[in-house]
């Protein structure tokens, strides 16, 4: 009768773990990450929306005005203009029209901010603001790092807080370009 295991069969088993180990870390760093990110934009979009309230208090005349009240509400660091600056879906295609932003800044070292504005009538979107919580470093893309709010001239809000939630899941899923993730992640959505 043969009793416990032999060296061989602890060796296979030992394989077996390190290989199921193996493909299972980049999932569980990359969730990790992807989590410490949508923590950070929760956070950051209720910064904001203050920032928009007391510029709009401030009295900001100009977009110009705006955008600075903004960014020195938002980060104590020194800002700098960058451009160009590129942008990609979650799908991994370049974002274009909403990825052509006339106003970008680098804020810090690890964070990197942009405006694109229209002439718009009196209740219309005047304009878009995306925000990519870890600068330069990749993905920088739509629902990975970075985020965005539609400005308005009272108010901000998330992209695609006016779609159903059936359309911002399926845009903030794989094939999506990841634009809705702005607000989805807000009101719960699973990465």
């Amino acid at each position: 009768m043969k009793k416990g295991f032999t060296i061989v069969e602890i060796s296979i088993l030992a394989v077996i773990l390190i290989i199921v180990g193996c493909l299972l870390i980049p999932f569980s760093i990359n969730d990790t990450k992807q989590a410490s990110r949508v923590l950070e934009w929760r956070a950051l979009q209720d910064r904001l929306t203050h920032a928009f309230s007391a510029a709009g208090a401030y009295g900001a005349k100009s977009n110009k005005e705006l955008e600075e009240y903004i960014m020195k509400s938002i980060s104590d660091s020194d800002y700098k203009r960058i451009q160009p600056y590129k942008i990609k879906y979650m799908n991994g295609s370049a974002a274009s029209g909403i990825g052509d932003f006339t106003s970008v800044y680098e804020i810090g070292t690890d964070n990197v901010i942009g405006f694109k504005w229209e002439e718009v009538s009196k209740d219309e979107k005047s304009g878009i603001m995306f925000y990519d919580i870890n600068g330069k470093e990749a993905p920088n893309r739509w629902g990975k790092d970075v985020f965005g709010m539609n400005i308005y001239k009272d108010k901000i809000e998330p992209l695609c807080s006016r779609k159903s939630h059936e359309e911002i899941k399926a845009d903030c899923a794989k094939g999506g370009t990841g634009c809705c993730c702005s607000y989805y992640y807000l009101v719960g959505g699973n990465f």
